[in-house]
């Protein structure tokens, strides 16, 4: 099990409690050295090729970021587009106060979880056709004994993580998926530390109940 989504499962299951990942916000001096940071003045400053680089940098992560919470490869795509272009079209305005991802992932987060809340119907839709694909041959549910490949685990745990309510779907992503501490994840969702904790929580909760017929 050696791909995140096994990782998601086991640790779902298993009940374990997420470790802290603590990251001291960095300093004026430490945000003036991030490459895109800079490269994000210098498009503010008209850099036609500065922005071309920026989003070459960027645009397949957001995208990654995107695809897993939205699962439809199309709308990810188009939400992708709107990140990089609302982040261009304001980027005289722009101020380096936090990493530059911290505010990347906060513009993808809030394009994205503004989607979803517009399409609930084809959300709860998507949801219940991915549950169905992942379901054994003879239409139950597999019991412990069950033998399932990766990639049927792969689709449990992704219709799992699609019936999460939006925020706790966004907070478990940024951090097992991308990596995130709970003090980024918090400056993205606009929200405390501990409310993020609250949120990763509540979800490995669901989760643990969703997936517990998976359990080794």
């Amino acid at each position: 099990m050696g791909s995140p989504e096994a990782k998601l499962q086991q640790q779902a299951v298993d009940a374990t409690a997420p470790q802290v990942r603590r990251r001291a916000p960095a300093t004026p001096g430490e945000l003036l050295q991030d490459v895109d940071t800079l490269l994000m003045l210098q498009v503010g400053a008209g850099d036609a090729e500065a922005a071309t680089t920026l989003v070459r940098r960027n645009f397949s992560r957001v995208l990654r970021y995107v695809g897993r919470i939205v699962r439809n490869p199309s709308a990810a795509e188009d939400l992708t587009q709107d990140v990089f272009l609302q982040i261009l079209t304001h980027a005289r305005d722009y101020q380096p106060r936090a990493r530059f991802s911290t505010w990347l992932y906060r513009v993808a987060t809030n394009r994205t979880m503004s989607y979803l809340r517009q399409h609930q119907a084809k959300r709860a839709a998507s949801a219940q056709t991915g549950e169905n694909v992942s379901r054994i041959a003879d239409g139950r549910e597999p019991g412990p004994d069950s033998p399932i490949n990766l990639r049927e685990l792969q689709q449990h745990v992704a219709a799992a993580l699609a019936r999460l309510p939006i925020n706790q779907r966004v907070a478990l992503t940024l951090f097992e998926f991308e990596d995130l501490s709970y003090e980024q994840i918090a400056a993205i969702l606009e929200v405390t530390a501990e409310a993020v904790r609250c949120l990763l929580s509540r979800a490995r909760a669901a989760l643990r109940q969703q997936l517990s017929a998976f359990s080794p």
